[in-house]
């Protein structure tokens, strides 16, 4: 019984090593994948584990850290929240920035180039939950 244990224990831990899809903390690993250039001061979307180049800064979409907003089927007396995890990468500096899109921080400064966190999409639904896989988030840099 030990042994049953033992090798799903192990089955269990290569297999979440192997996915190669999450770090500590949840966000989604870094990828070597060449990144899309967008255009500073046009507003773009990005897709969750996407990275995009605006101006010397790359962006990764890392996660959606929290989804409160009010589902468009429902009344509510508040409008809700969403939190992102945004990596910021210039030259050898990186930092992980988290955006609201009703409280506060909804934009970030970095190095002149100032983020800010337009939307969210897809809208929550009370009926369905969101497959993580399918959020977007527009951004808006500007210098």
């Amino acid at each position: 019984m030990r042994h049953i244990a033992a090798a799903l224990l192990f089955a269990a831990t290569l297999a979440a090593c192997s996915s190669g899809t999450t770090s500590p903390g949840g966000a989604l690993a870094q990828t070597n994948q060449p990144a899309v250039q967008r255009e500073v001061g046009r507003a773009f979307d990005i897709k969750i584990g996407e990275t995009i180049g605006v101006g010397e800064l790359k962006l990764t979409f890392q996660r959606v850290a929290n989804d409160s907003r009010c589902p468009i089927d429902a009344v509510c007396v508040w409008a809700g929240d969403a939190e992102i995890a945004l990596r910021i990468e210039q030259g050898g500096q990186a930092a992980v920035a988290a955006l609201h899109t009703h409280l506060e921080p909804k934009q970030t400064i970095w190095n002149g180039y100032t983020i800010q966190f337009v939307s969210l999409a897809p809208s929550q639904s009370a009926s369905s939950p969101i497959d993580p896989s399918k959020y977007q988030a527009q951004l808006l840099v500007t210098r």
